[in-house]
């Protein structure tokens, strides 16, 4: 979640999830929520950002814990990041008409409430509009150009795999490690988590993954693999798994959720992205390949993909206007 400039009025609230926290006519986001989530996001014009899919709200809710409640005819949540101490809300979903702002201020009444500043996080652009035009708030708008997606038109995605330098890493990948492409499925739970062990973990510090234990997340999807309509393949090389990739469509758009791959594997990147785009990215129109968190090497990387735009994930700070 990106790090607007939110701040506490209460310094250390109880966990949201305790006996004792707050938001108690809010409930648990579980498993089982999707159906209740896809109802609503199906009434937005466009594919959300990408931490509000609901996938990564699933994956996600241990540091970032989520209970919502359905307002004014729209799916609102309030989320606690349990690393930060933060309790923030996350733009309500349905349809963007005059019952919109009626959400907002029901959100802004539980915040109130519990004596919390109203931030809303992870706004996407087309949202924003409907943010500053309400009429009873003063609106203070701000992003992090480190937590803004990468995002692609297919055409300009698959077009770099078309570089001269990008087919021939491919070639040279498939001609030097045979490799055998399989589709995951719930069973390969342990597979996944090896190939995140090694792959990933063995090159950080587990201080590194400030915003949470990937091999968690990993596990979580893996454990809600049929319920949460994620596609991913592994990938194998001389009866090794040596990388995989999961993905998920959200209107018009497929996401890039997580990859691993071995690292000093040339093509294997590339050819990871293809196999990806090929099996699952058929009749989607963008690509939203996340963030780069900061980091220089996925900010390089991701940069030279092809033409993109970052899409701002917006923090919308709600106070109440002077009568």
């Amino acid at each position: 979640m990106t790090d607007g400039n939110i701040s506490l009025l209460l310094p250390f609230p109880p966990p949201l999830l305790s006996p004792s926290g707050r938001f108690q006519s809010f409930k648990p986001l579980r498993l089982e929520t999707k159906t209740l989530y896809d109802e609503y996001a199906g009434l937005l014009p466009y594919a959300l950002s990408s931490p509000l899919y609901f996938q990564s709200l699933y994956a996600w809710n241990f540091t970032s814990v989520n209970r919502y409640e359905i307002f004014e005819g729209h799916l609102c949540i309030a989320a606690e990041d349990t690393i930060r101490r933060k309790v923030f809300a996350v733009p309500p979903l349905g349809a963007l008409d005059g019952t919109f702002a009626s959400a907002v201020g029901r959100v802004f009444s539980a915040f109130e409430k519990e004596w919390l500043l109203c931030s809303f996080y992870e706004v996407p652009d087309f949202m924003l509009p409907c943010f500053l035009s309400l009429e009873a708030y003063d609106v203070a708008v701000s992003y992090e150009t480190d937590w803004s997606d990468y995002m692609f038109a297919k055409e300009d995605f698959c077009a770099s795999a078309e570089k001269k330098s990008q087919k021939e890493a491919i070639r040279y990948f498939k001609r030097s490690f045979d490799p055998r492409v399989r589709e995951i499925s719930s069973s390969d739970r342990e597979v996944v988590l090896e190939i995140t062990k090694r792959f990933f973990c063995a090159e950080r510090e587990c201080s590194d993954c400030f915003c949470g234990c990937e091999m968690k997340v990993v596990s979580r999807m893996l454990q809600g693999w049929n319920e949460l309509d994620i596609g991913g393949v592994i990938v194998e090389s001389g009866g090794e798994a040596i990388a995989f990739g999961m993905v998920c469509r959200q209107k018009d758009t497929l996401l890039f959720l997580s990859k691993k791959v071995r690292r000093k594997t040339r093509g294997l990147n590339e050819y990871l992205n293809a196999v990806l785009m090929d099996r699952f990215g058929s009749d989607c129109r963008y690509v939203n390949y996340s963030d780069d968190m900061g980091s220089e090497g996925l900010r390089s990387y991701k940069s030279r993909l092809g033409d993109h735009v970052l899409m701002h994930r917006y923090v919308v700070d709600l106070t109440r206007k002077e009568k």
